[in-house]
């Protein structure tokens, strides 16, 4: 086989309308491997394989409506496999229609390649092949509005078709979804501080933000986020807090076969305060420690877990900047199972803010993890509107000294103002960052009537630093794929 043209055309689709062959599309138990038609899969939030059937062609105006049981109207993927069984030698001309995204193999070669949400769209490419056999692959997602998507041939002299099982034998399923790209934000609704715990193998991710009961959401994949409706607090606030009016930065870890919340509220006092909950699972119910953990004058804010070797820490940042005053980051060693420090232990400053930098009169947020040999405590600085940002310091022990970067790692960009306060997070061998940022108002400053939203972008670690190619649109892999 010789690829010759791609000729790409963007028009309306001419296959507005269900064909004839869509009512004759019937489910099967197994997939018979070389009866007519193409064997189409169908996944469920791209992710889960939902439906798996013979269709005879690929001919489909979905609308607003399911593709197949189990499967929803928005966010589905789906996969045709077949083999192509071609009378004569020449050049084939192939025709997708597709709202949204659409790839079209041939053989090996990708002859169609429009992988991004759109409305219906028509894209057209000619292939040199021989006689015989050749196999055929579709696929496509679906984002949200209207689906539809068409496949028709011109074969060598003849006129464009539908093409259907008279030229098409089924083949074997493929296991894998069909993902779309990934766009920044994953989570379009206000979500701040997102504090992110990777469980269990598969793994699913669980996501904590600022405000209120501290609802709990989950994903499988950082990009698909969902409710639970599971909360940490479901009467709003926990015990010991005089209210919940300032219930902010809730982190999940595992520990000592538990998870924890580390969180801030206010004491009787109404200081800032950090408390921990614990729970047998993610999503609750969650038992409070019944007291404060964490508390000063100037109020604590912005807890953070971190385990080296055998030993637990939690780090935390004194809220200074509410009294004109510095703000350092401390970090404290925990108990065995999290919920109180170990006996004799004593805070030990490992961060203070530099008001000449771009930290102006805050550093918080801290996450702290270990990589080639060093500790790296991320962290944000200065007022968290479009004068926000993130930052990074090393050191070769947990409890420092820590050296900063000096510039930041995450800044501004025109779509993007005051990336920070996020969790770095692996999967699959890879380190992303996952952090709130606003949308910008295009005159330099944050739009806050949207909120700060949920963005997750890959970190890439470089002559001994970490280094976010980000604030992004978002990217063309999924995180850890």
């Amino acid at each position: 086989m010789r690829y010759v043209s791609i000729v790409i055309v963007v028009a309306s689709c001419s296959h507005g309308t269900p064909s004839a062959i869509d009512a004759e599309v019937a489910p099967v138990d197994a997939i018979v491997v070389d009866e007519p038609g193409f064997t189409a899969q169908y996944f469920t939030a791209y992710r889960e394989l939902a439906a798996t059937r013979t269709e005879l062609a690929i001919d489909h105006s979905w609308g607003t409506g399911a593709p197949a049981d189990g499967v929803g109207a928005d966010h589905f993927s789906a996969r045709f496999t077949g083999t192509l069984e071609l009378a004569t030698a020449g050049t084939y001309a192939f025709a997708v229609a597709a709202d949204d995204g659409v790839r079209l193999w041939i053989g090996e070669q990708l002859i169609v390649d429009d992988w991004r949400p759109h409305l219906v769209e028509h894209h057209a490419a000619s292939v040199e092949l021989a006689a015989g056999r050749v196999p055929i692959r579709v696929e496509y997602f679906e984002a949200d509005l209207g689906a539809e998507l068409h496949v028709a041939w011109t074969p060598p002299g003849g006129t464009e078709a539908v093409l259907d099982g008279a030229h098409v034998r089924t083949a074997a399923p493929i296991a894998a979804a069909p993902k779309p790209p990934y766009a920044n934000p994953v989570l379009d609704s206000n979500c701040p501080d997102p504090g992110i715990l990777a469980v269990g193998a598969p793994v699913t991710y669980y996501a904590l933000c600022t405000g209120g009961k501290f609802p709990i959401r989950r994903s499988h994949d950082l990009v698909m986020w969902e409710a639970t409706g599971a909360t940490v607090f479901p009467t709003g606030k926990p015990p010991w807090a005089a209210n919940g009016n300032r219930n902010w930065a809730p982190e999940l870890h595992e520990v000592a076969g538990q998870f924890l919340v580390y969180y801030t509220s206010v004491n009787a006092a109404n200081r800032l305060s950090i408390g921990v909950a614990h729970a047998a699972s993610p999503t609750g119910p969650f038992v409070d420690r019944g007291s404060a953990l964490v508390e000063d004058p100037l109020g604590v804010i912005d807890a953070t877990y971190v385990r080296a070797g055998a030993t637990h820490y939690l780090a935390y940042k004194i809220d200074g900047n509410s009294a004109g005053k510095p703000t350092p980051i401390y970090l404290r060693e925990l108990a065995a199972d999290g919920t109180a420090f170990a006996p004799g232990s004593a805070p030990v400053e490992i961060l203070r803010n530099d008001p000449a930098t771009w930290e102006g009169g805050v550093v918080e947020a801290p996450w702290i993890v270990e990589h080639a040999g060093r500790f790296y405590l991320f962290y944000s600085g200065n007022v968290y509107d479009a004068r926000y940002r993130t930052g990074v310091a090393r050191a070769t022990s947990i409890t420092g000294p820590y050296v900063k970067l000096g510039t930041p790692i995450l800044a501004n960009t025109s779509t993007w103002v005051g990336p920070g306060h996020g969790s770095v997070v692996a999967a699959n061998g890879k380190d992303y960052f996952v952090y709130h940022a606003w949308h910008a108002d295009g005159a330099g400053g944050n739009d806050a009537s949207r909120g700060r939203v949920i963005l997750v972008d890959a970190i890439a670690w470089a002559n001994g630093w970490p280094a976010i190619a980000g604030p992004s649109a978002g990217l063309d892999v999924w995180p850890g794929e």
